[in-house]
């Protein structure tokens, strides 16, 4: 219900009263953030749209390649022979059928692009039976204000005589001059639940944020210290009670805006490992923030999940209780991401009008590469979304056409996620708002629960209800009708939630709040 003036008046009388700042009276919001065109060039310089496959040659002179130990051979790749070192790579995906390699050059050399590089990766995508999940990903991180994104080219594999089908040729995620460029005491770093099983040194934050060194190899007790010392600095900001406050919150410790691009290119593909599983990299500096990115593999994502599928239209990324779901308890930071997956909209679109395209400049590759093998019927079964290598492109351009559109869909969420009052009888609103005016009437429902300690019918009084907001309203509030039972008590406090919205209006975050009564003194 909208809060009417007199009883604005009154809160504000008694805000001040209670040295609490006044509720902000109703507001019209504001439209998206307007429209920022895509970048073709950019995409294009990391390999999008992608060009007709090449053959590339791997010969070991049969030596067998194992995930532990290189092995010597030799690669070529348009007509340029390259002494490498050659093994595999991934975890699960190393079990797979087709196989991931790691390449080892002995003299640096471009092969994607024009920055010389010793260490390139072949993807071998066979969760992925478009064959272009990944690449689109890229395509569109590389419109982003990521630092950098991987480049990339299609090539057809030959190790030791025998094809192995279509791989996407890329660049590692390393620290380097032209990959992750670091100063000199940087760290690239990844959120993996695997590291010990990777046997890569790392750490556990207090918080249970599984840390792995990437860049550098060898990491020294100092090292080790330091880098825990400073993501541990950032999670107890960011779980603390300030954790918003401009001047000494979380955005004093990691670069939001790197961070919420990384994000939203994540959730579009509801990327199998982003909710902080494995493969978050990110990067610090002594005396700087923390930076996400880049992005890396995305073969199982958008609508394809480890034994089972993802939904087009549920949150996928910013669940679990990570960096990213915490910062989002931010109403401030919340609206930012929305209005910046408006902007990125363009060229997300872009990409996905050029799906049909890109398959079919990969045509005989990968016709033969799904001959080889998915044709059969023998690979993943969970992994098949079609019955045929088109009916998979399909499935992806309509699976990713109906996440933009529902990330696109308008969001309710509360306003002020903590609300202090003092035990008296009195009514606290909570603000709900809309992130742009209703279009056409809304209806958002609401709880009113005990969360700690607070009695309903003694301190409170527990409800639920719903509010309507007409074409062209942006803010309503939730009424909660605090009581005084005359006792002295520790502070208790009532969830404020909402709980659902009527037409094509999401639930965004955050979508509860806590009203928090103060000791009662006499």
């Amino acid at each position: 219900m909208t809060k009417p003036r007199l009883l604005l008046v009154a809160l504000v009388v008694g805000s001040l009263l209670a040295g609490l700042p006044a509720a902000a009276p109703a507001s019209t919001g504001r439209a998206p953030a307007p429209d920022v065109l895509p970048d073709p060039a950019a995409a294009a310089a990391v390999g999008w749209p992608p060009a007709p496959p090449t053959q590339l040659v791997i010969d070991t002179a049969g030596a067998p390649i194992s995930r532990e130990d290189y092995v010597a051979g030799s690669v070529t790749l348009d007509g340029v022979a390259h002494v490498t070192e050659v093994r595999g790579r991934g975890n699960s995906t190393w079990g797979w059928a087709k196989k991931p390699y790691k390449l080892k050059l002995e003299d640096d050399a471009a092969l994607v692009g024009d920055v010389p590089h010793d260490e390139w990766v072949l993807l071998a995508g066979y969760g992925d039976r478009s064959a272009l999940r990944t690449a689109a990903a890229f395509a569109i991180a590389a419109q982003t204000r990521l630092a950098w994104t991987p480049k990339f080219r299609f090539v057809d594999v030959v190790l030791n005589g025998q094809p192995q089908g279509l791989y996407l040729l890329t660049e590692q995620v390393e620290e380097g001059k032209g990959r992750v460029d670091l100063p000199k005491d940087g760290f690239l770093l990844e959120v993996n639940r695997r590291y010990l099983r990777d046997d890569e040194p790392g750490f556990r934050t207090r918080r249970g944020t599984p840390v792995a060194f990437k860049d550098p190899d060898e990491v020294t007790k100092r090292q080790r210290r330091s880098v825990r010392r400073a993501v541990s600095r950032f999670e107890n900001v960011l779980w603390g009670r300030s954790f918003a406050d401009r001047r000494r919150g979380y955005a004093r410790h990691i670069n939001v805006s790197r961070l919420i691009d990384w994000y939203l290119v994540e959730e579009l593909f509801s990327n199998q490992d982003s909710n902080f599983q494995s493969s978050v990299n990110f990067s610090w500096a002594p005396g700087q923030r923390i930076v996400l990115g880049p992005v890396w593999d995305f073969d199982l994502s958008a609508g394809t999940k480890w034994k089972t599928t993802s939904s087009p239209t549920s949150w996928y990324t910013r669940t679990g209780g990570h960096w990213v779901s915490r910062m989002l308890q931010d109403p401030a930071f919340a609206r930012r991401v929305k209005n910046r997956w408006y902007e990125l909209r363009p060229a997300v679109d872009l990409v996905l009008s050029q799906l049909q395209a890109a398959s079919a400049t990969l045509g005989a590759s990968a016709d033969a590469d799904w001959r080889q093998w998915h044709a059969d019927g023998s690979d993943l079964e969970w992994t098949r979304r079609a019955q045929s290598r088109s009916g998979e492109v399909d499935f992806l351009a309509d699976w990713l056409g109906t996440r933009v559109q529902w990330l696109s869909q308008n969001e309710v969420r509360v306003a002020d996620v903590r609300i202090p009052t003092t035990e008296r009888a009195r009514t606290v609103w909570v603000p709900v708002v809309l992130h742009s005016p209703a279009t056409a009437a809304v209806d958002v429902s609401w709880t009113v629960l005990s969360l700690k300690k607070a009695e309903p019918g003694v301190d409170f009084v527990a409800a639920q209800g719903t509010m309507t907001f007409q074409p062209g309203e942006r803010r309503h509030y939730v009424p909660v009708q605090v009581l005084d039972d005359k006792r002295t008590e520790r502070r208790e406090l009532i969830q404020v939630a909402v709980t659902g919205a009527s037409g094509d209006v999401l639930l965004g975050s955050p979508s509860t709040a806590v009203v928090a009564i103060a000791p009662h003194r006499r």
